[in-house]
């Protein structure tokens, strides 16, 4: 049932705010939606339209129906009207609405939804609504004793017009509604609206045209190529394949753009772009079928409808439904429409993803049609950004100086490697439009916004402030004690980083701490991630005892009950830290060759396909190895200094080659002396009394 609702749209300040859209449908006062973007609240209000008419329609009576899809012939003018009060003439401006009736002319103002009146032949608009209104105010004041009426609270502040939206209603479920409601509700059978799930568990991105769609710059090839695959007869599914942040969703979003534009009609209830969460599929779904129901209703209002389904994670629809008692997924009952191609659907994911997906299910990852979206290059790269920037300065009022683009492009390819171009530049201007709004933009505020998300200092970050060595050494020395060749192994690796010598597709730097427990191998972690990052919050600590067995270390990269991974997600999370993995020697021989790919390629994918990028942390690995042969005595000692060379054998004779040569620094704590343990003491006592 294809239904024109009449709107009426007002554009008004609200309590010295800022401005707003206020849609509701033309003959009632609700539902109504306000917005500060027009594209938003007549999004908002169709949709909250049709939800209204959709609960006419199950109602034994359609009285209620009838009165809200009334949509005669409309005409609509503003006029500035001057009322003659008893003390005083008010000046307002209002919209009015008129249409044919009953061999009449009827009329109204939105502005005053309960006062109808008629235009007889003859008759001007203006002087029937001076005369109405005057008579209307008069009766107003009588009501209230005697105080003066305000026709000025009704008259408009600013624009206002009338517009119309399409609505699509499923009449069907008129025909099943029985005498006897209660025992309805009662029944298990009851049939679930494919349309109320789906927009309950799905988000329409045509409904967010034109301003809440994300624009694809220099992206024609790509778009043009999605575009053609989407309207191909044969309806096959297409699947997005790119690196993180390379514009795979601004493609989709610049197609549906297109797709809406061409068609004329934002706001209408078929044939749009539906965006599906594998999660919000299954929730709040208890009972065995429950959610089984709910997807297949989606599936049929989608095939009815014309829709094109959008998901942004295809492996969660492989474990989306699976329980203790049914291995049941999402992806095995869309698997069969897929098959049959019985209505679009698009997708986006990574590579390595992708290879997950294949591996969890074969058959349901060959249905899609590939479609490979590259980095650009580095001319194309910074054509998007500029059009990013100019476009961010005219929404948000900013204005960005030469020097920051250039900046960000630098920040973003030193420490932002597991990411592409230009999504990642994109982004982080983006968000310096949004904390700098109407204010210049400059070089330091780049630098500034992205020590706030790393945590890395200025001194590090910034290429045009000095890093002098010995200020490293000396701030790590107040907290390190009696362990000068530590101080200065970490001291060069920070220069060394800073300077950009350090290999980019590895850790800012790996060690491996020795020596006898108490002597400051985890306090020279602590105190090397308070320097980098301001903070010892910074510093990731594993005990490597917890992963002694083979099913343990799994839980560093992902297991069934959690895929993302204990050791992958934190550093997902925390991409600059310290990575301080304790007691190294204790665990399982597998969490070694996990390592291997961290300290070799800086990277580490989890059970999900998700990358977790390593090139930013430093990993410090501590190990009780050697102590027993260089000295007799376990933690402070003051006999002789054991020898370096017995903690490096004992290092090289338990580890693998392979694993030993890709460690940067070995380094053997000594004993500490008395001189060194009096120092502490009186550094503890120190911060007790302050």
């Amino acid at each position: 049932m294809n239904l024109t609702i009449p709107v009426y749209i007002e554009q008004r300040r609200e309590e010295d705010g800022p401005l707003i859209f206020v849609v509701r449908p033309l003959f009632f006062d609700h539902p109504a939606q306000r917005h500060e973007k027009l594209s938003k609240a007549l999004s908002g209000a169709a949709s909250s339209i049709r939800k209204a008419l959709r609960q006419c329609v199950r109602e034994l009576h359609h009285d209620e129906l009838a009165a809200r899809t009334f949509c005669p012939p409309l005409r609509s003018t503003q006029l500035k009207l001057r009322l003659q009060l008893r003390k005083r003439v008010a000046q307002c401006r209002f919209l009015f609405v008129s249409f044919p009736g009953m061999a009449k002319t009827m009329a109204f103002t939105p502005s005053i939804p309960e006062l109808w009146f008629e235009i007889t032949k003859g008759q001007k608009l203006n002087d029937r609504a001076v005369e109405v209104l005057q008579d209307h105010f008069e009766r107003l004041e009588k009501e209230t004793k005697g105080e003066e009426a305000q026709p000025e609270w009704f008259s408009l502040k600013g624009r206002a017009w009338m517009d119309y939206i399409e609505a699509n209603i499923d009449s069907s479920s008129a025909d099943a509604v029985v005498a006897d409601r209660s025992l309805a509700r009662i029944s298990q059978d009851d049939k679930v609206s494919g349309e109320d799930e789906l927009e309950a568990c799905g988000r329409c991105l045509s409904e967010l045209f034109p301003d809440e769609l994300r624009r694809a710059c220099l992206r024609d090839q790509e778009v043009g190529e999605l575009e053609a695959l989407l309207s191909a007869a044969d309806q096959r599914p297409v699947l997005l394949v790119g690196p993180p942040r390379v514009g795979k969703t601004a493609i989709i979003h610049e197609c549906v753009y297109r797709m809406v534009e061409k068609r004329h009609k934002p706001w209408a209830a078929s044939e749009n772009v539906w965006l599906l969460s594998p999660q919000r599929l299954i929730s709040g779904m208890s009972h065995v079928g429950q959610w089984e129901n709910r997807v297949l209703a989606i599936l049929d209002e989608v095939k009815r409808r014309k829709h094109i389904l959008y998901f942004d994670d295809l492996p969660g629809l492989t474990r989306a439904g699976i329980t203790a008692q049914s291995r049941l997924s999402v992806a095995q009952v869309l698997g069969p429409y897929l098959e049959r191609r019985e209505f679009r659907v698009l997708a986006e994911i990574t590579p390595p993803s992708l290879r997950v997906l294949r591996e969890q299910n074969r058959t349901f990852a060959d249905q899609f049609h590939i479609l490979p979206v590259k980095e650009p290059n580095e001319r194309q790269n910074l054509g998007i950004l500029i059009q990013v920037m100019r476009y961010w300065e005219g929404q948000r009022g900013c204005g960005f100086f030469w020097d920051v683009l250039p900046a960000i492009l630098d920040l973003q390819r030193r420490y932002a490697r597991h990411l592409a171009f230009p999504g990642k530049a994109a982004d982080f201007l983006e968000q310096l439009s949004l904390k700098h709004r109407n204010e210049s933009i400059f070089r330091h505020n780049a630098l500034e916004e992205f020590q706030s998300k790393s945590g890395l200092s200025s001194s590090f970050v910034d290429d045009r402030t000095p890093l002098v060595r010995q200020n490293v050494v000396t701030a790590i020395n107040q907290e390190v004690i009696g362990q000068e060749k530590a101080v200065n192994a970490v001291a060069d690796a920070v220069c060394i980083a800073k300077a950009r010598l350090n290999d980019p597709d590895r850790p800012l730097g790996t060690f491996l701490f020795l020596g006898p427990t108490g002597v400051g191998k985890t306090q020279c972690a602590k105190s090397l991630a308070k320097y980098l990052f301001g903070s010892t919050d910074r510093l990731v600590r594993f005990d490597m005892n917890e992963y002694a067995s083979s099913s343990d270390v799994q839980r560093l990269t992902g297991a069934m009950g959690d895929p993302k991974g204990l050791l992958t997600s934190t550093i997902m999370q925390e991409p600059f830290c310290v990575l301080l993995l304790d007691e190294i020697e204790k665990a399982h021989p597998e969490a070694f060759d996990l390592l291997l790919q961290v300290l070799g390629e800086g990277r580490l994918t989890n059970a999900l396909g998700e990358t977790a990028d390593f090139t930013n942390t430093i990993i410090i690995m501590t190990s009780n190895l050697g102590t027993r042969e260089a000295t007799g005595r376990l933690g402070f000692g003051v006999g002789d200094v054991p020898r370096d060379d017995t903690f490096l054998q004992a290092a090289q004779g338990y580890f693998r080659p392979e694993f030993f040569n890709r460690i940067d620094r070995i380094i053997p704590f000594r004993a500490l002396k008395r001189t060194d343990i009096q120092q502490i003491a009186h550094g503890l006592i120190k911060s007790l009394s302050e």
